[in-house]
């Protein structure tokens, strides 16, 4: 029986997404999709625009058969270590046969190359991202100026937010020597970051339908700067910034040099913000210091169970053989779970929390807290 794997965020869950879960299914013969998806909280640094229950629901009616939560550690990472956990949980499935991603142009085998050439990392290479960094240009284009140089592919390869995560997709199942067989989908209309009105026939862009949402203002959703205070609270208040995971000497200088002019978190944004520094990672490091996580080896001892179809129950008759602890009810299950484990949860709960109280307060509402929800079954 082939099984599907699909990472991604659904930020928000849109019909490009449900159209390349029906192609996936169709392009392998699948009986199923398994989706690895982030909780409350994305990889450029912002909370989801909706909350992980709601995108798991939408997610089922449109296609997944069975969704984990990919914990925060991963979920707010660069595109490498952001891929590396989303492998890390398909791996440690034993289902999963295949994995899916979007690309621009369909094609898989310029991405496997790059990826091998990657895996090696020659020094030649590492000294000319160097290079380019001292110069002052950002490290994701340093490293690709550095790898079209030293690897002779073409730039196009991996110029686009979709094709970057398809090549460290790539890159993570050579290193983890993955039996999982990667294959990609084109994507289909709108570009990764189009703000403009899609024509009729296109599939309009999540970075757009987030535009419309929060320009209607008709339902509940969350934005960064939400999170003002949260941030404001957690730089002020931290002894140690560069034990954070994405925090380097030089940008914990910058936040605590510019930290009295804090104010608002997009504004706090823009004047940390200099030639060297992506607005993604500044706001990742951010959330990182708030949740507390620290530079350490990627590990994947649990996935916890959002929601799954009834149908995909004998997938979770499985279980038992995964490489990791399956989570489906956290009042029975944390217990279980060694002190590594624990200390990771413990950032996936302080997450979820924080987004809950940060919306309850937003909206005047009280939800229910991490134990007191089940995973969604339709």
């Amino acid at each position: 029986m082939n099984v599907v794997g699909i990472i991604a965020e659904y930020n928000p869950f849109h019909k490009g997404h449900a159209y390349q879960i029906q192609k996936a299914k169709e392009q392998c013969g699948a009986e199923f999709a398994v989706v690895v998806m982030n909780g409350d909280f994305v990889q450029r640094g912002e909370p989801a625009i909706f909350d992980k229950y709601t995108r798991t629901k939408e997610a089922l009616w449109g296609g997944a058969d069975l969704i984990f939560e990919l914990p925060v550690r991963f979920g707010l990472s660069s595109a490498g270590d952001f891929a590396m956990g989303g492998i890390l949980a398909l791996n440690a499935l034993p289902f999963v046969t295949h994995l899916c991603f979007g690309t621009e142009t369909g094609d898989l085998t310029p991405l496997l190359q790059a990826a091998s050439f990657l895996c090696d990392e020659p020094d030649s290479y590492r000294t000319r991202v160097k290079h380019f960094v001292k110069q002052g240009i950002l490290y994701p284009k340093a490293r690709s100026l550095a790898l079209a140089a030293e690897s002779g592919l073409p730039t196009e390869t991996w110029d686009s937010p979709n094709n970057i995560l398809g090549l460290e997709y790539c890159v993570a199942l050579q290193k983890l020597h993955s039996k999982i067989k990667p294959f990609t989908i084109r994507r289909e209309g709108q570009g990764y970051h189009d703000n403009d009105t899609p024509a009729l026939s296109d599939f309009p862009s999540a970075t757009f339908l987030r535009k419309q949402i929060r320009k209607a203002g008709e339902k509940e959703n969350l934005s960064l700067s939400d999170f003002s205070s949260l941030i404001g609270y957690s730089l002020l208040t931290a002894n140690d910034l560069c034990r954070i995971k994405d925090i380097t000497p030089d940008l914990s200088d910058r936040i605590r040099n510019e930290l009295p002019k804090y104010r608002e978190i997009n504004e706090f944004v823009k004047t940390i913000k200099n030639p060297s520094l992506t607005t993604g990672r500044i706001k990742r490091s951010f959330f990182q210091c708030l949740f507390d996580i620290e530079k350490e080896e990627p590990v994947m001892p649990y996935l916890r169970v959002l929601g799954m179809k009834k149908e995909a129950s004998s997938l979770l008759s499985q279980k038992e053989n995964a490489s990791c602890q399956i989570l489906t009810k956290l009042a029975f299950d944390v217990p279980k779970m060694d002190d590594t484990a624990k200390k990771l949860f413990a950032k996936d709960l302080l997450a979820s929390d924080l987004y809950r109280q940060v919306f309850c307060h937003k909206y005047n509402q009280t939800l229910p807290n991490e134990y007191q929800h089940s995973p969604i079954v339709l």
